[in-house]
C-alpha cells in the first residue's frame, strides 16, 4: 500500500472527525460517494486533484491543510497537529478558555 495515499487518507479521516463529521455527511458536502470517501481513507484510492478539491471544500479547509502528513512529521508535531485539529472549530470563548488553561500549565 502506498505510504502517500494512507496518510493522506488519515488526515482527511483526522479532519473529518474533528469537525464531527460521518462519511456520509462529507460525501454529501463535497458532491461525492460515501464509498469513495471510505476508500480515501483507507488509502485505497489514488485521489485526482479534483476529488481533493472536493473533500477539502466539503471539510472547509484549504488542500493545504492535507500536508503535512502525520507519518512524515515527528511525534511532537504530531501531537500538536492534533491538539490544532481539536481546537480548529471551536468558538471563541472555548479557545480563551483552553489558552488560559495552557498558560496555567506551562
Amino acid at each position: 500500500m502506498n505510504l502517500l495515499l494512507v496518510g493522506l487518507g488519515k488526515r482527511v479521516r483526522g479532519l473529518r472527525k474533528s469537525q464531527g463529521l460521518s462519511q456520509e455527511k462529507l460525501a454529501q458536502r463535497a458532491g461525492l460517494h460515501y464509498t469513495y470517501i471510505g476508500a480515501v481513507e483507507r488509502g485505497e484510492r489514488n485521489l485526482s486533484l479534483q476529488s481533493m478539491e472536493k473533500i477539502a471544500k466539503g471539510l472547509k479547509v484549504s488542500i493545504a491543510e492535507f500536508f503535512p502528513l502525520p507519518q512524515i512529521l515527528s511525534p511532537k508535531a504530531r501531537l500538536i497537529e492534533e491538539i490544532v485539529n481539536l481546537l480548529r472549530h471551536k468558538e471563541l470563548e472555548t479557545l480563551q478558555l483552553v489558552l488560559r488553561v495552557v498558560k496555567a500549565i506551562i
